[in-house]
């Protein structure tokens, strides 16, 4: 199972490869790839406030490939670093974290998400706090990656559904932010799995 998502994963780096990182240069760096998310978030929620739903899609799309991009950039140019594995998660559960507590506060589902993602941040924080003493954080694994694409193409089509006044989108997007919330449950249960077989808790 292990070897297939690695095949996976290289497979889909090989595409975002040849089709967006050669357009990027090596003088640009995967962590400066992920502080342009973060400064994105902000413009997205504005965009929402202001109701303009049009724009602030297009913007949480762009946001939310630059979490593929920064990935495909760090394995395939080798720029892999510790930093990188803590700020990638957090500028991903802050996009759609700022995006859920606009879009369905009174959405069940999306309140469980919201207190998942926090629950998560957490434990990022926890794990960067006790970085010198428990080892190095440890990277996405196949599960997290999987509940990234389902959570943002929720969010994607939630904004879509009101821009267009679809219910059945909305609708839609709550049924895959509760498959991403499966994914989110294995990717924790994974990581427990990695750092109790490492023995060092945060070691990958």
């Amino acid at each position: 199972m292990t070897g297939s998502n690695s095949k996976l994963q290289r497979t889909i780096d090989h595409m975002i490869d040849k089709v967006f990182l050669r357009f990027i240069p090596y003088s640009v760096k995967p962590n400066q790839v992920t502080i342009v998310r973060f400064v994105l978030i902000p413009l997205v929620y504005f965009l929402l406030t202001t109701n303009q739903f049009a724009a602030a899609l297009v913007v949480f799309i762009i946001a939310a490939s630059t979490d593929f991009i920064d990935g495909a950039m760090a394995r395939t140019r080798d720029q892999i670093t510790d930093l990188g594995k803590i700020i990638d998660p957090i500028a991903d559960k802050f996009l759609i974290l700022t995006v859920l507590l606009y879009l369905g506060p009174n959405y069940p589902i999306v309140q469980i998400f919201v207190v998942f993602i926090l629950l998560e941040l957490l434990a990022i924080l926890l794990g960067a706090y006790f970085h010198s003493t428990v080892g190095r954080p440890i990277g996405a694994n196949f599960f997290g990656k999987i509940k990234m694409i389902l959570q943002s193409l929720s969010v994607g089509t939630f904004i879509l559904g009101i821009l267009i006044k679809s219910n059945n989108l909305v609708d839609a997007s709550e049924g895959v932010l509760l498959l991403a919330l499966v994914f989110a449950v294995l990717s924790g249960l994974e990581h427990v799995r990695v750092r109790m077989k490492s023995g060092t808790g945060l070691t990958s």
